[in-house]
């Protein structure tokens, strides 16, 4: 119940009643004003932002309206539906593009029909492919209609290529602009329909058009052709955010430039700048790295044995880090530093000079440069990463072993002076860094001591410095692990590295004439077996660190499979006929790694190791895989379209159906 103040009650109230009445009535009419304010003023703030306002709270609930049918962009789909609708109708589409183009060629082959009316089948397919791909993408069923669009302009791309290519109906420079044409179609429709996968179809026809029509214009052409195919690319990928189609362009940029690369070499020097400019800025980090390691292999690919060109790939690697720097990318400094000593690699491996005062003076060029790029980073940032202490640690040994190489043949009495010479350098490094990164700094100095320690035994030489280093790398992994040093752990994985590449670039080529060596009982299969099974003890020792116990065992086993391998290449080489050697090869490697496979899937279950069974599991799905994409094709053209056609028709079925079906499907799984 209420209580009201009556008139007679207020002429009893005493003045200062009356007087605290009054000031509790002012501030209640303020607080009204003030609400009334701050309503105002929301409501105002919403209508610029166009928020919708709420239903008052006196008013009746909203009645629930039903939902749309969902449509085929739905953000949350089970599994079935996904492969069903998705990828069982790319499948779908990719087979019976297939079937079209062995059409074509069994057509040619038996003369079925006329030239003229086999283009024109096609051309009337892409065309109903795309107008039902445009009708079913706006009934909402836009996957499905996507796959159709998909399928159509895979259509027209053949049928021109046909054209031209088998049936000579039209000249190289008209199938070039219409294939040109459907490729420009393609972008146009992936941005109409915001669709990756049509973007990605179209920008892949792009890159393969001068491959199919078999091209004939200048290299220059060619190249220009490229690199305005990669700007349209990065251009989508700055408007769309599709980051990984400019991996797409990466790749037709290295399959294009190397059918180019008997040209001129100052034209293909100029577009791999070009190149290299574009995809060092690419967005995705692995675009990036790729294109710094790429750059360096093929400079020093077209200008062996010219030393010249390593200050090139030295300007390269310093771009490099300029990138690195702006971007913040750690990864990319290892990108910048391996492109570099990749490139030289390559160059070493074509050069014969005589004189070896010019690429000394280039590695010892890059030697500092990366050097002194981590001094001013340690003193401009503090402590050095993870990335930046193995370029710090590689770095030196890297120049050490290259300097090595360079100064054996003719200069070998000043081995030793050299390898002090870069342990000074690097202790001078290391006493700058002890100021900002204690961490740089004691890595620095066991560098430097390491280099003083092989400044002073005996030389080693052929695959004794492999076996050698191995051992090496193993006993840092224990004492690492012994005085749970991460770092120590981490300085045998770079040791194990240098390994990696000896066994790359010198051991697997230790025996130039195949009768030369028995099978398992030579020097190259024992340095295979003592890396294999160092770096096995390796991840014994260091199972503190799972990471890096993981990644050891993985490579031990890929070693030992390397080698292996290479002993059964050459068991083949010395049994089987030259006409059969290549399938006796396939074959044996294939049978290898399959009871390879299988002992390591019964090991992992003897010993209850889910990493080994995987491994084994993995090795068997390479045979798998290799033997389907490998034996399908040996079989009739006949069988080959007939099988393509069905499959392809059956899987375009099917997605149809999970495309129509597609709300009852998904109602099954969600009990």
């Amino acid at each position: 119940m209420t209580r009201t103040v009556t008139d007679d009650k207020l002429a009893e109230l005493t003045p200062d009643d009356q007087e605290r009445l009054d000031a509790i009535t002012n501030a209640l009419a303020g607080m009204v004003r003030r609400q009334t304010d701050l309503e105002r003023r929301l409501e105002r703030l919403e209508e610029v932002l166009k928020v919708p306002r709420p239903a008052p709270a006196d008013a009746p609930p909203a009645l629930p309206i039903a939902a749309p049918p969902p449509t085929d962009p739905s953000p949350k789909s089970g599994i079935e539906t996904a492969f069903g609708l998705t990828w069982l109708s790319r499948i779908g589409v990719i087979t019976v593009v297939l079937a079209l183009a062995f059409f074509f060629e069994y057509a040619f082959e038996n003369h079925w029909i006329t030239e003229t009316a086999r283009i024109g089948l096609g051309l009337v397919s892409g065309a109903v492919a795309l107008v039902f791909g445009e009708r079913l993408w706006k009934s909402g069923q836009r996957t499905f209609g996507l796959a159709l669009t998909a399928a159509g302009i895979a259509f027209l791309y053949l049928s021109f290529w046909a054209a031209f290519t088998l049936y000579h109906l039209v000249p190289r420079p008209a199938a070039f602009a219409l294939m040109l044409l459907t490729t420009a179609a393609a972008g146009a429709l992936a941005v109409r329909y915001e669709s990756l996968a049509i973007a990605v179809l179209g920008l892949a026809v792009g890159y393969a058009t001068p491959l199919l029509l078999r091209s004939d214009a200048g290299t220059w052409f060619v190249l220009a052709y490229v690199l305005v195919l990669n700007l349209g690319s990065a251009a989508a990928v700055r408007v769309r955010g599709w980051r990984w189609l400019e991996a797409l362009a990466f790749a037709g940029t290295v399959i294009l430039f190397a059918t180019q690369m008997q040209g001129p070499h100052w034209i293909s020097t100029v577009f791999v700048c070009l190149y290299y400019a574009q995809f060092a800025m690419a967005p995705l980090l692995p675009v990036s790295v790729a294109a710094q390691v790429w750059a360096g292999i093929v400079l020093a690919s077209m200008w062996s044995p010219a030393p010249g060109v390593l200050a090139l790939i030295l300007a390269i690697a310093a771009a490099g880090l300029a990138v690195a720097e702006w971007r913040n990318w750690a990864a990319g400094v290892s990108a910048s530093f391996a492109g570099f000593w990749i490139a030289y690699a390559f160059w070493r491996s074509g050069s014969s000079a005589a004189s070896p005062a010019l690429p000394f003076l280039a590695l010892t060029a890059g030697f500092l440069v990366f050097l002194g790029w981590l001094l001013w980073r340690a003193w401009r940032g503090g402590n050095l990463r993870l990335q930046e202490l193995l370029v710090l640690a590689l770095n030196a040994a890297l120049y050490f072993g290259a300097g090595y190489s360079l100064l054996e043949t003719n200069y070998g009495g000043y081995e030793g002076l050299f390898a002090v010479s870069a342990a000074l350098m690097t202790a001078g490094a290391a006493r700058l860094l002890w100021v900002r990164d204690p961490r740089g700094g004691m890595l620095a100095a066991g560098v430097a001591c390491a280099l003083l320690v092989l400044a002073a035994p005996i030389q080693l030489v052929g695959y004794r410095v492999t076996l050698a280093w191995a051992l090496e790398a193993a006993a840092l992994t224990w004492i690492g692990s012994r005085l749970r040093r991460q770092a120590v752990v981490y300085t045998g994985g770079a040791v194990f590295l240098l390994v990696l590449l000896r066994l790359v670039f010198v051991d697997s080529r230790m025996y130039a004439a195949v009768g030369s060596y028995a099978l398992l009982a030579n020097a190259r299969f024992l340095v295979y077996l003592t890396a294999a099974v160092s770096v096995w003890a390796a991840a014994w020792w260091s199972r503190s660190y799972p990471r890096f116990a993981l990644c050891a065992y993985v490579g031990g086993h890929g070693v030992l499979l390397w080698g292996l391998g290479l002993e059964v290449a050459g068991w083949a080489q010395r049994t089987a006929e030259p006409q059969n050697l290549r399938s006796v090869t396939s074959t044996s490697i294939s049978v290898l790694v399959a009871a390879y496979a299988v002992m390591l899937v019964a090991a992992g279950v003897s010993r209850r190791s889910a990493v080994t069974r995987v491994i084994g599991m993995a090795l068997i799905g390479l045979v798998v895989l290799k033997l389907y994409l490998y034996d399908v094709w040996l079989l009739g053209q006949f069988y080959r379209m007939t099988a393509f056609a069905i499959l392809g028709v059956l899987l375009l079925v099917m997605s149809y159906f999970y495309s129509r079906f597609r709300g009852s499907m998904e109602s099954w799984w969600r009990p």
